[in-house]
């Protein structure tokens, strides 16, 4: 079970050299790949859908596009344990952008196979509030096309893609996304590997998600079981999604780690928790000494999960 943390804000603020070696330094072996960054979501509002992200191109000319990031990765031992795609996949008020991002995560997928990395998280599509052109019936085809459209590629490749519990905003609050109900989750997750043939598709586990939602993993890990491939851990106020590092906020990590370990999941420990280790929220001097205390959160984790 390695130790991963987001690669963003780290090498968005200290560039690929000291960002990478200041993860490896603080004691994570691998990374969740920010390739979300990539996609120009503004221009996909009114843009037309070209140049707008570098996964439109051939997939020697997005290698060449990564090479000095990942020569940085591999030059500090880092494995890229899973990626986090572009998103919105779709825009209900410009329903074109479908196709285009489909395109989009077919080329991220290939990307992935080619550095090693195991899993891609890939945001599955939500109905939002308002929305008046889509119902629930309408978002489950939608997503099941998203995702139909990407087994061609998949099993040519060691890559799942990780649907995650999601949540959406509504002028009263938060509401359910795509995959907060867990039996939703097993739903698309073993008709879509029942259609691919083979274990092409998983789920990553969002606590912060989870605790915006009000749900428990108590509840929620145990339905989903060996279904989980990945995780986003970080924490919240039970209000706003935060991404901060564990015991800040109001989530129940004693229910985390023994939902886990009695599901058995072995796969790798990702923190999502860039708001904590931001530049601008803190000194930068600091940073290392944040990103250390949550890969000690981490290993206490680990060991508590594998028993």
């Amino acid at each position: 079970m390695e130790l991963c943390v987001q690669s963003g804000t780290i090498v968005y603020d200290f560039g690929f050299e000291a960002g990478y070696k200041m993860i490896r330094e603080a004691g994570f072996t691998a990374i969740d790949w920010n390739i979300d960054t990539a996609l120009n979501r503004a221009g996909l509002k009114s843009k037309p859908l070209e140049d707008l992200c570098i996964f439109e191109k051939p997939l020697d000319e997005v290698l060449e596009y990564y090479a000095e990031e990942l020569k940085q990765i591999r030059a500090n031992g880092l494995t890229i344990s899973q990626a986090h795609s572009p998103f919105p996949a779709y825009m209900p008020e410009r329903p074109e952008t479908l196709d285009y991002t489909i395109k989009i995560y077919r080329r991220c997928i290939e990307l992935c196979d080619a550095v090693g990395c195991k899993n891609l998280i890939v945001h599955g599509i939500s109905l939002s509030n308002p929305d008046y052109t889509n119902t629930p019936e309408s978002i489950k085809a939608l997503n099941y096309k998203l995702y139909e459209s990407l087994i061609d590629v998949l099993v040519k490749t060691n890559v799942t893609v990780c649907l995650e519990n999601l949540f959406t905003g509504s002028p009263k609050g938060l509401i359910e996304g795509t995959c907060s109900n867990p039996y939703e989750a097993v739903e698309y997750i073993d008709t879509l590997n029942a259609k691919a043939g083979k274990e092409c598709f998983g789920l990553c586990l969002d606590t912060g998600h989870l605790n915006l939602l009000r749900k428990s993993f108590r509840v929620y890990v145990p339905i989903l079981g060996k279904r989980i491939k990945a995780l986003h851990t970080h924490d919240n106020n039970g209000v706003a999604d935060q991404h901060l590092m564990p015991y800040v906020g109001t989530i129940n990590w004693d229910d985390f780690c023994n939902s886990l370990h009695e599901v058995g999941y072995n796969h790798d420990l990702s923190f999502e928790t860039f708001a904590q280790t931001r530049p601008s929220q803190l000194n930068r001097e600091l940073v290392p000494l944040f990103l250390k205390t949550i890969a000690e959160i981490g290993d206490y984790f680990r060991g508590r999960i594998l028993g």
